[in-house]
């Protein structure tokens, strides 16, 4: 039976917040749809929806899900709630037991994450130079491109390879200015974070898009540190701030399932039925992978491709049900688990 197109009712999961925070501010999200549960002192953020996969999902169902992810954290946030560790987007479970069992696996870690933000909120920064066009022009202007279009333009015959050449050796300069202001920027700010991020730039347009995990008595500091910089680069930069914000690019936790099943395939397709160690599965993987990578099996391309995948995927499962043993020893694995970790 295909049950691709068919929605039955979950529960998305936003976040996590103290108990105490949520207790403060539920009356004023309950018209959102927002509720908790709760396990000891944690309570996960949640409200009631339609189970859907986000790879089933077209682009514009999609961004909707993002804008109002980020909106239900955010306006938690401004409700009060200084501490809240988001999830990852489209986390959804079953029922309220599967919230539950993600608290109980998850505490440890949730409970040291809010020590660590509890002091630090996260700040998005973005530069973008004001005339783009301009600077490619000075970038044009510089001795070294400005000698080789003249011996180019000695030649007698055109050729296409000499414009390339000229379009790469402006995009490594452009890349350098780029990375030089970032290099910058990220200096003089990184004294009053705890932590720092950069993250892949829309263009060439955009030297600067960096998350920052500002300790919070060096609030001010870090935003009189931006409007030096932007003193400093006159009319050259716009910089743009987005914060405070949940810490999303730091602490979003990651909620993955295992289940048996999974879990016994993968012992099968590395070969071994019982290790004691995370080096006793790096050996059946290694061995597995050596035997079978693309490079060396005799099999056709196609064929060992795909093995390789599967020893990969194996040995992701097997290390991520080690990591839970780990987190839970006394677990009983007779129905699916929830590895709760910070996501990379």
């Amino acid at each position: 039976m295909n049950t691709q197109g068919i929605n039955t009712q979950g529960i998305y999961i936003y976040g996590f917040v103290p108990t105490h925070f949520f207790d403060a501010i539920k009356s004023l999200l309950h018209e959102s749809g927002i509720y908790s549960i709760d396990y000891r002192d944690i309570s996960a953020v949640v409200s009631d929806t339609k189970e859907e996969k986000l790879e089933y999902m077209d682009r514009e169902a999609l961004a909707y899900r993002l804008v109002d992810h980020q909106q239900k954290l955010e306006l938690i946030m401004s409700s009060g709630c200084s501490e809240i560790i988001p999830v990852q987007l489209g986390t959804i479970v079953s029922s309220g037991n599967d919230v539950i069992k993600i608290l109980k696996n998850g505490f440890d870690i949730l409970k040291e994450t809010f020590n660590i933000i509890r002091n630090v909120d996260e700040f998005d920064l973005v530069a973008v130079w004001n005339n783009f066009p301009d600077l490619i022009v000075r970038i044009s202007d510089t001795s070294q491109i400005r000698l080789l279009k003249e011996d180019i333009a000695k030649k007698d015959v055109y050729d296409q390879a000499d414009s390339i050449n000229i379009g790469k050796l402006i995009k490594k300069k452009i890349d350098e200015k780029n990375n030089k202001v970032n290099l910058d920027v990220t200096n003089s700010l990184i004294s009053y974070c705890l932590d720092a991020k950069k993250h892949e730039t829309m263009n060439d347009e955009m030297p600067v898009n960096s998350a920052f995990l500002v300790k919070k008595e060096n609030r001010d500091m870090y935003m009189e540190t931006i409007d030096q910089l932007d003193a400093k680069y006159a009319d050259n930069l716009n910089f743009k701030i987005v914060g405070p914000l949940p810490c999303y690019s730091f602490y979003t936790i990651e909620c993955k399932m295992l289940n048996a099943n999974d879990i016994e395939k993968a012992k099968e397709v590395l070969g071994i039925d019982v290790y004691k160690s995370e080096s006793d599965l790096k050996k059946a993987y290694r061995l597995k992978a050596g035997l079978s990578h693309p490079d060396k099996s005799a099999e056709s391309s196609e064929n060992s491709v795909d093995g390789f995948i599967k020893i990969n995927d194996a040995y992701k499962i097997l290390l991520e049900y080690s990591n839970f043993i780990k987190q839970s020893p006394d677990a009983a694995f007779n129905e699916p688990l929830y590895l709760v970790k910070i996501k990379k």
